[in-house]
């Protein structure tokens, strides 16, 4: 991490390798992203986070864990010793399983898997009137080929989610009747999928991308 924060060097700097060498699904390593974020560049994407469900999921969980940091180095008084320790334990929590949601309560852990998102986005997405069929769908770029490797190979071949804590990136191919307003359905489709993880999974922050792959005719059924 670079200096931004005001904080003591030893905590500082204990942060900066705590991450080495874990990554997300696609390839994408985790102390990277937080960096990116620690330094204020979290809506400064490349090419792969720009299309990458994981990295997006992940990029917007850690700006909401970080911003106590940003805050505070923001104030002309110094952070609170122990500080970007205090944000770095719960990032080493969210870590544990980038397949999984996590939410702590008073009672304990809750922990749903990645799969289970994707099930409930697909079939959420087809309640949508015009809508005719909705698969989960990672981009088919050579940049995020890895992507869509590591979300093939795992338990849900449809699944195409990132998540992180209680963040979500969906990602939703589709198919629509012919003559129905395509960019109404489409907008309907995000609406209602993000409600529905949010009362259902529990999620804070939740985003759709959805793709019009075809427009099907009544006698295609």
């Amino acid at each position: 991490m670079t200096g931004s924060v005001n904080e003591a060097p030893a905590d500082g700097q204990a942060a900066t390798h705590l991450l080495d060498a874990v990554t997300l699904p696609c390839g994408a390593e985790i102390d990277s992203l937080l960096e990116q974020v620690a330094d204020g560049r979290a809506a400064d994407r490349d090419a792969h986070q720009r299309d990458c469900v994981h990295c997006q999921a992940a990029i917007t969980e850690f700006t909401a864990l970080w911003a106590p940091v940003t805050e505070t180095a923001a104030m002309p008084v110094p952070a609170p010793p122990g500080l970007t320790a205090a944000v770095m334990s719960q990032v080493r929590v969210l870590i544990r399983d980038v397949w999984y949601t996590l939410q702590t309560t008073e009672d304990g852990v809750i922990r749903i898997a990645a799969r289970i998102l994707a099930t409930l986005a697909r079939d959420s997405a087809r309640m949508i009137p015009g809508v005719r069929v909705a698969l989960g769908r990672s981009t088919y770029s050579t940049t995020e080929a890895r992507t869509e490797r590591a979300t093939f190979q795992h338990r849900h071949p449809d699944a195409a989610v990132g998540v992180l804590g209680r963040t979500a990136v969906v990602d939703l191919a589709v198919a629509v009747t012919y003559g129905d307003p395509v960019h109404e359905i489409a907008r309907d489709i995000q609406q209602y999928v993000i409600a529905a993880l949010r009362d259902h999974i529990g999620l804070k922050t939740v985003a759709v991308n959805v793709i019009v792959d075809d427009v099907l005719i009544d006698e295609d059924q």
